[in-house]
């Protein structure tokens, strides 16, 4: 087992500075997590008030869901949810640069809550597939 030497200044400085790097990526993906769960919602959330609003004005039968809402809620579903799963890829290639390039070969150190962003990434496109097929058996 190999002991911790103690750490210059210049090596805490450089440390932190990935520390920052790492936050500063995870704040980032967060904010791509949240505009592709709008997209999500606003695609799910807009079939109802679309529909309903185009089915209270007599335009079709009540129950029916009108062709322009469904298409603009799945195409909004499909591109929040894609959003989201290209984030999640970029973010683990981001994050891999980022170890590789302060550890070298060495064992990387881990964040606190490391992939609770990760997990929330996943739970979003859950819900993001999930809503889209919904949407897909509506009529």
């Amino acid at each position: 087992m190999s002991e911790l030497l103690p750490l210059t200044a210049q090596d805490q400085a450089e440390h932190m500075s990935w520390v920052r790097t790492r936050m500063t990526l995870d704040k980032e993906f967060i904010e791509w997590i949240r505009h592709g769960f709008s997209l999500i919602a606003v695609g799910f959330g807009s079939f109802a008030f679309l529909d309903g609003l185009v089915g209270g004005l007599g335009e079709h039968a009540v129950g029916s869901a009108s062709e322009p809402s469904r298409i603009f809620s799945l195409t909004m579903t499909f591109i929040g949810t894609l959003l989201i799963i290209i984030a999640l890829r970029h973010y683990r290639l981001m994050v891999e640069f980022v170890n590789l390039d302060e550890f070298g070969g060495q064992p990387v150190l881990e964040l606190p809550n490391e992939k609770r962003d990760e997990y929330l990434a996943v739970g979003a496109v859950g819900i993001g597939v999930i809503s889209f097929m919904a949407l897909l058996v509506l009529r």
